[in-house]
């Protein structure tokens, strides 16, 4: 597993690199360059424990940015969609902003607090029914016809 891992990443990328470039146009000499430079990668044994020291934070950052890319894709809207509103982005940001800060900061808030234990479920609440509301009325505002 120790080599298979690095085998397989440099494969990818060296054969992904090859495909966006459009150097050559057969996929038989993309995939032979890919094969090459894997195996050169898998001789070398510091390459080997550089890839797998470095592997894991790639995962990481690879997962984040896949599910940005998930949260992020309705504000876009595109084909045709309306993006979401800005202000229940507004919203959401805060409320994640509010929840990480809750889960980092709950041994230095003062039990009194307005973000203390006690009061983030309903400030939670509160935000949802406000924002739930808010847009059930701002569609009873909707142009009729059409």
């Amino acid at each position: 597993m120790e080599i298979i891992l690095p085998f397989f990443l440099v494969l990818a990328i060296v054969y992904g690199a090859l495909e966006i470039s459009k150097v050559f146009t057969n996929k038989g000499v993309k995939a032979i360059i890919a094969v090459v430079f894997a195996f050169f990668t898998i001789m070398n044994s510091q390459v080997i424990a550089f890839i797998n020291s470095i592997l894991p934070y790639a995962a990481m950052i690879f997962v984040v940015i896949f599910i940005a890319w998930i949260l992020l894709k309705p504000l876009r809207g595109g084909s045709g969609r309306k993006g979401m509103d800005p202000v229940l982005i507004v919203v959401i940001l805060v409320l994640v902003f509010v929840l990480l800060a809750r889960m980092q900061a709950t041994d230095y808030l003062p039990e009194n607090s307005i973000l203390a234990n006690s009061n983030l479920l309903w400030i939670v609440g509160i935000l949802v029914v406000a924002v739930v509301l808010w847009k059930v009325y701002k569609m009873g505002q909707a142009p009729a016809g059409g």
